[in-house]
């Protein structure tokens, strides 16, 4: 075969992978992508606030035609809509591996023995009275046996276009509708999605692995959490998404963000953590300087640290670079996900208080706790735990009128025993009970 033939069959296949990619409707529905939509006033927002705290079950083994679902993020749109993002899963569960009779009329796609690659889409449900009540699933992104997960999604205020990034993945020969072709050699990419209509329906997704990760990186995820978007200080506006990936070996893990300054028209690849931070958020703090909360890659770590707890990194340009390592022994976790927000009410600018949530326990996935900080992250303390009993992956967030939310993996022993996998719930403590329940 001639220079000239091969070069002129990988070009047509290359066309032939684009064409089909932009052909591609996911989800409730498709939109072509369009301009923004133009600023306005935000909103003043209220939730119900009877005295009590709203709790809710979103998501639950065995419903919506999934096995499972795992990895909490939620968001808050300027209409006040809550939008409750997580991955649905169709991979073996310890639960479903014990008893499959339950789960019948549900086909599984695992290829391996990691549950976190097979078939797994990405979905949420919608809530207009704070959390009290959730809407019908919505698909966002199913990719046949492939991945689709890690939600990191943020609200740009000015907008109020509701960002969604996640991560798509390769699941060994498996068929892709989303990526025929793969040119790059990256099996784990990451994307974006939009949506301007509170949620109902979602852009087509556009692929950003090119720009936002690195071609020596391995894994890589986004969040998975709430994305923010600075509100002060010199990077005012700054939409900020935290990831984290792994080196060209895939041995030693980091943590990393990007940005955009433009609304969304541009992201910029930001700052790189030193070695052992995992999955990570970032939260804005009252000198308009941002902190990250990290879970720790314990066998990354120097031999006699401890790794049993959490790691916080500063940055004082708005993410494009992280300080050192502040490594809290008080703020015990088994090697977890966790989530971080800035309490402060909508239209207020951020405050010194810092509100935490993770599972508080040095050995196994139980106690979700809010942990709060009254001096931008020196000083922590555990304050009030929401859940005794097994729970894992959280996203904790503060809505416009000052409710403190929670939603977050969680078992009680539905299937036997107590597996944190076996619901997602949701959590909500209003204005009235801020102060009696976290000391605010």
């Amino acid at each position: 075969m001639t220079v000239m033939r091969r070069n002129l069959i990988l070009l047509l296949t290359a066309l032939i992978a684009v064409s089909c990619f932009e052909r591609l409707e996911f989800g409730a529905a498709y939109k072509p992508d369009k301009e923004q939509p133009e600023p306005d006033e935000p909103v003043d927002i209220s939730y119900p606030d009877h005295g009590v705290e709203v709790k809710s079950v979103v998501f639950e083994a065995g419903k919506d035609n999934h096995i499972y679902f795992r990895i909490p993020a939620i968001a808050e749109t300027k209409n006040g809509t809550l939008l409750a993002f997580c991955e649905a899963r169709n991979t073996k569960a310890d639960f479903y591996v014990t008893n499959p009779s339950l789960f019948e009329g549900i086909t599984v796609y695992q290829p391996g023995t990691s549950k976190d690659t097979g078939d797994i889409d990405l979905v949420l449900k919608r809530s207009t009275d704070g959390g009290a009540t959730w809407g019908e699933m919505i698909t966002i992104f199913d990719d046949g046996n492939n991945v689709c997960g890690n939600p990191a999604p943020v609200v740009d205020w000015s907008t109020g276009r509701i960002w969604l990034f996640w991560c798509w993945q390769k699941c060994a020969s498996q068929p892709s509708s989303l990526f025929p072709a793969i040119f790059d050699g990256h099996t784990r990419r990451v994307l974006y999605s939009y949506s301007d209509d509170d949620g109902l329906t979602w852009s087509n997704a556009v692929d950003m692995t090119a720009t936002l990760k690195d071609r020596t990186w391995t894994w890589y995820a986004t969040g998975p959490n709430h994305a923010t978007q600075l509100i002060a200080g010199p990077n005012k506006g700054r939409l900020i998404v935290p990831a984290n990936h792994r080196d060209a070996a895939n041995t030693v893990n980091y943590s990393h963000c990007f940005y955009s300054d433009d609304h969304g028209k541009t992201w910029i690849l930001g700052g790189v953590t030193q070695r052992a931070g995992n999955e990570s958020c970032i939260a804005e703090l009252s000198d308009g300087n941002i902190i990250t909360s990290m879970r720790i890659a314990e066998a990354n770590l120097p031999q006699g640290t401890n790794g049993k707890c959490r790691a916080f990194s500063r940055s004082t340009d708005g993410g494009a670079s992280w300080g050192s390592f502040d490594i809290v022994e008080s703020l015990i976790d088994p090697g977890c996900q966790g989530a971080i927000a800035n309490y402060h009410k909508g239209g207020e600018l951020p405050s010194a208080t810092l509100l935490l949530s993770n599972c508080h326990h040095a050995s196994s996935r139980r106690n979700m706790m809010i942990s709060v900080s009254n001096n931008d992250g020196k000083d922590w303390t555990p304050a009030y735990s929401i859940f005794l009993g097994r729970a894992a992956y959280s996203d904790i967030f503060v809505l416009y009128d000052g409710s403190v939310c929670v939603f977050y993996e969680n078992g009680y022993g539905k299937y036997g025993t107590a597996n944190p996998n076996e619901q997602i719930s949701f959590h909500r403590i209003p204005p009235s009970l801020v102060s009696v329940k976290l000391g605010l």
